[in-house]
């Protein structure tokens, strides 16, 4: 198996209690929030999107209560993140969240206004972008500085604000305890907790001489349509997503199993078209470490996987797809993804060192593929749904996207999102590496990607 995951030696026990707790980080930054903060650089403001798509008679008033209100439920997203002798800490702040309304017709000034960067010193690290998109059909963006919390953690805030928006009351937060979820061995599994430590110690060494590249540019300069957003989706049709579900039971996989394979042939296929056929492929996918059933305020809490392949493995689809579909068993068996944050808290004893590693000019990975799930089980919001669709208080919300952050040398970040019976990707890419063409064409190359293997 030719997965690459994060260096570690530890057992999963040791991965549960590297995850930040909500009583401590509620003022103290966790080490993958310091990570987000650090990593952050002019052009590359680490900050990911959620888009909610409505249609009906939209409220601002409403809304902005509703946001106020909600935010009081999450500290972190009303607080500034602080240096003092007790290390980086979340500081509570009086500042409401920014609500920016833009004009339907299309502006570049005001939408790079609307999208600017945060000063995460200074204020909180979230904003709404309300964009009118026709007649009662509206676009809401959600701008979160990564440091903040995670996708997940979006998604229960934004539960909370259509629930209050509806006029209901949030679902409650919930607990649960962590050693129920963490696999235990006997005395007679000594046999395999042996061979785990020896798949660590080569996934270890595979994971330190892998040196990814980064995706080429074609230096197109085709005239591309502005975009108002700093991102793009796709929605696949109905009897695509169903032909990928049943090739996923035949090959023994996942859908996103399959939207990863694409993800990799369709950027190896890229690099072929710009001469780069050599190019090693590795790709960063988030890991949700929460328990099962657990809903907190807001707060990251996710490891990273990664998975690395070479050009001469990606010759053959269905083995790339059997490969992948291994590769996640083992990751979600193994709890490699929690080990990034066993490694991530050594390196921030020395906060110096994890600054020149951020700030080091090579790439580490060459895409990040993330997958929320179904979203509207994630919100938990409190409103009726009609037709699969939720409906807060007179509105229908009729698609929900996002989308991480990317980094230097990461040119390409798209997440995948399941809502009311549709399945959303949507991909970002480095303008300073990519053109405007080039992150057109090279979304289109991955949605024809993804509909050739649902074939």
């Amino acid at each position: 198996m030719q997965t690459r995951l994060s260096p570690s030696n530890f057992d999963e026990n040791v991965a549960w209690d590297a995850e930040p707790k909500e009583n401590a980080h509620v003022s103290r930054l966790s080490p993958f929030d310091v990570l987000m903060l650090l990593d952050e650089r002019p052009g590359y403001p680490m900050c990911f999107f959620v888009e909610t798509h409505l249609s009906g008679d939209l409220s601002l008033h409403r809304l902005r209560n509703a946001i106020e209100d909600a935010t009081q439920r999450h500290p972190r997203l009303r607080s500034c993140a602080q240096y003092s002798t007790h290390g980086w800490q979340w500081s509570l702040s009086n500042q409401t969240p920014q609500i920016v309304q833009l004009e339907h017709t299309p502006n570049k000034e005001s939408e790079a206004i609307a999208f600017r960067p945060f000063n995460i010193r200074q204020e909180p690290g979230i904003r709404f972008v309300v964009i009118p998109e026709s007649k009662q059909q509206w676009s809401i963006i959600l701008q979160v500085h990564h440091s903040a919390c995670d996708g997940l953690g979006a998604l229960d805030f934004l539960g909370d604000i259509w629930s209050l928006y509806h006029g209901s009351q949030p679902s409650d937060f919930q607990t649960h305890s962590r050693t129920n979820n963490i696999q235990t061995h006997s005395e007679n599994d000594g046999h395999q907790n042996i061979k785990g430590d020896h798949q660590h110690t080569r996934e270890t060494i595979a994971f330190a001489t892998f040196r990814p590249s980064s995706i080429t540019s074609s230096n197109s300069a085709k005239n591309i349509p502005h975009g108002r957003k700093p991102f793009q989706s796709f929605t696949l049709p109905a009897t695509t997503v169903k032909s990928l579900r049943k090739r996923a039971s035949q090959s023994g996989a996942t859908t996103n199993d399959i939207i990863v394979a694409a993800s990799f042939l369709a950027i190896h296929k890229w690099n072929s078209r710009q001469g780069k056929a050599g190019k090693r492929i590795r790709i960063t996918m988030p890991v949700n470490l929460r328990p099962p059933r657990e809903r907190q305020p807001a707060s990251n809490q996710i490891g990273y996987a990664f998975l690395d392949r070479r050009p001469g493995q990606l010759r053959d689809p269905p083995e790339v797809i059997k490969s992948i579909a291994e590769a996640s068993r083992w990751i979600q068996h193994s709890g490699a993804a929690g080990m990034f944050l066993v490694v991530l808290g050594a390196f921030l004893k020395c906060t110096w060192l994890l600054r020149l590693i951020t700030q080091i000019p090579t790439c580490f990975s060459t895409a990040v593929v993330s997958n929320l799930g179904n979203i509207q089980s994630r919100m938990r919001a409190k409103v009726p749904k009609v037709d699969g669709c939720d409906q807060p208080g007179g509105l229908s919300i009729t698609n929900i996207s996002a989308v991480p952050p990317v980094r230097p040398g990461t040119a390409l970040s798209m997440c995948i999102t399941a809502y009311g019976g549709q399945l959303t990707v949507t991909t970002m890419t480095d303008s300073s590496q990519l053109t405007p063409s080039d992150s057109v064409e090279l979304t289109d190359l991955l949605q024809s990607q993804i509909e050739h293997l649902a074939l």
